[in-house]
């Protein structure tokens, strides 16, 4: 994963691919559930996607582990990536989504966090 993570902090998106069957897995995957080889190829996926389905949320986890009520809901999405077979779920920044609606990966090179890297999810233009 640390090339994943490295590759975000560039602003570029690094998804592992099979080489047996030619899947592309983002997030990346060490074998592929498919023909069970292991996924060492990478390759760079644009930032732009479709959504595939999405909830909202009224709670998140807080940092104490508890969950905690959002003041104003959330739009969590899958989204599926140009180039990839696999989604990423992330929090979609619109006022409101729709399956099939293409977005714009927000990425966060600065993110103390690793998981914060992927900070949201925008309506393409």
């Amino acid at each position: 994963m640390e090339r994943f993570f490295d590759g975000m902090r560039e602003g570029k998106l690094m998804a592992s691919r099979c080489p047996g069957c030619g899947r592309v897995f983002l997030p990346p995957r060490m074998v592929c559930e498919r023909c069970l080889t292991r996924a060492e190829d990478w390759v760079e996926l644009p930032l732009t996607g479709s959504v595939e389905t999405f909830t909202e949320a009224h709670v998140r986890l807080a940092p104490d582990g508890t969950l905690e009520d959002l003041e104003d809901p959330e739009l969590i999405a899958m989204v599926r990536h140009d180039g990839a077979d696999t989604c990423v779920a992330a929090r979609l920044d619109a006022p409101q989504a729709a399956v099939g609606m293409r977005v714009e990966a927000v990425l966060d090179p600065g993110a103390e966090n690793v998981l914060d890297l992927l900070s949201c999810y925008r309506a393409a233009e």
